[in-house]
């Protein structure tokens, strides 16, 4: 299912590339102690927010406009014994929660009885008498080779591709101790 909803929020935004690009209205992203979170606006009315809490679980919604006009949303929850559900949507049915179901309890057996193990003295053995050799590893030593790369007095740039996404804008940015924030607003 999250592929599925992977795939879908690629298609749209490769079929958005292709026809042009998209103006992002709003960016907005924090970090908050253990919690974090984000939310995009998009000027072909594309809307995302998710926000992770302090226990890793997810929730958050995607909203974009159909063909009709008609405006699109889902709202997801996902993490740790969740998963990934679709809590509430008005296209879509909402994903089911599964009952839990009992757990296999294997049948405890009785541990098995140790096997008596013969007893008989033990046999020497004769081990070999080593001289450790003194081996002598001289550290390798490395001699740089001089390299003559003179950096050239003139440089010429050539035209890079034109930034499209070259828009203005305001930032605004502020750290704490426990995170950070930082929201950008198309002007």
């Amino acid at each position: 299912m999250r592929s599925l909803i992977l795939l879908c929020v690629v298609g749209a935004a490769f079929a958005q590339f292709e026809s042009g690009f998209v103006k992002i209205l709003q960016d907005k992203r924090y970090q908050d102690g253990g919690a974090f979170g984000n939310f995009r606006d998009q000027e072909d009315g594309i809307k995302y927010f998710e926000e992770t809490d302090a226990n890793n679980i997810r929730r958050g919604y995607w909203e974009y406009p159909s063909a009709d006009g008609t405006l699109l949303r889902t709202e997801f929850e996902a993490g740790p014994g969740i998963g990934f559900r679709i809590t509430s949507s008005n296209h879509q049915a909402p994903t089911p929660i599964a009952q839990p179901q009992p757990q296999f309890q294997p049948v405890p057996q009785p541990a098995p009885a140790p096997v008596p193990v013969p007893t008989a003295a033990p046999i020497p053995v004769a081990r070999p008498v080593h001289n450790p050799i003194p081996v002598h590893n001289p550290i390798p030593v490395h001699n740089p080779i001089p390299v003559h790369n003179p950096i050239p007095l003139f440089t010429t740039t050539t035209p890079g591709p034109q930034n499209l996404f070259d828009y203005p804008g305001n930032l605004e940015f502020s750290r704490s101790s426990q995170g950070h924030r930082f929201k950008f607003t198309a002007a």
